[in-house]
């Protein structure tokens, strides 16, 4: 069976050496980012711009699908760059996807689009948005962007909210780490990005929670596993507890995290 296409943007980024590590050989893969990755596992690269249009244009001419991952990622970042990268490069990539008769475009969208919730658990992709910076806005924008262009044509759109991106084996998997609700190991990431790219062609338009399986946790993964075939493995929280020393040291870093909640 012919391989699919995929134009990878971002690749050079954390995620693009992950991604482009795990599914070398399972996809017909192009590469693209302003800088080379270090390691592009002899696959094909193109240095270029997402904020000129032709450039992205000529990337997009061929592929089957889009993984989206190119973006101005750092939560204290200015406009500028939020502008240029994360506005005028989503809007011209999803242009040139659509206007190439690519069939999917999948988005890296982020948790942040809804960090400002106060909501009772668990929180569906129906809540409004409610970003608490910059980027967290550009990525609900982006989000939008992508409804926009999956009704326009035969483009579909896939928008993943991906939360804190690490190893499974990452040491601030700790059970005093307080985010431990929003990880997104490295094996389920590569099974969530498979799965979007592998949905059934009709589904259309959709926005998905990218989170292991994480308990508790704030978000509703159950329209991740129903959509997108998704089967997260790992849950941050049992990780930590295996880690968690035995005997008076454990049990000393036990009191120490109960003392801090109580003087919250």
């Amino acid at each position: 069976m012919t391989q699919r296409t995929i134009l990878l943007t971002g690749a050079a980024g954390r995620i693009g050496r992950v991604m482009t590590a795990a599914l070398a050989g399972r996809y017909a893969w192009s590469l693209t980012d302003a800088q080379p990755p270090p390691d592009t596992r002899g696959l094909p690269f193109t240095r270029a711009d997402m904020g000129d249009l032709g450039q992205v244009q000529a990337l997009c001419r061929g592929m089957d699908t889009v993984v989206h991952l190119a973006a101005s990622s750092d939560l204290t970042s200015t406009w500028e760059p939020i502008l240029e990268n994360n506005i005028i490069g989503s809007y011209n990539l999803l242009q040139a996807a659509s206007e190439s008769g690519c069939r999917r475009v999948v988005f890296a969208s982020s948790i942040h689009v809804v960090d400002g919730l106060s909501s009772t658990p668990p929180v569906g992709t129906d809540a409004p948005a409610r970003p608490r910076t910059l980027y967290g806005a550009s990525k609900a924008w982006g989000e939008a962007l992508a409804s926009v262009y999956s009704q326009r044509g035969s483009l579909s759109a896939i928008c993943l909210r991906l939360g804190w991106v690490m190893a499974g084996d990452d040491p601030l998997i700790q059970l005093d780490n307080e985010r431990l609700d929003i990880v997104l190991t490295h094996a389920d990431l590569v099974e969530l990005f498979a799965g979007a790219i592998e949905a059934r062609d009709e589904l259309r338009f959709g926005v998905y929670y990218g989170l292991s399986n994480n308990r508790p946790s704030r978000y509703d993964l159950d329209e991740t596993r129903h959509r997108l075939g998704y089967n997260p493995r790992d849950d941050a929280f049992a990780i930590a507890r295996a880690r968690e020393p035995k005997g008076l040291r454990g049990w000393m870093r036990g009191a120490r995290r109960l003392a801090r909640r109580w003087s919250s």
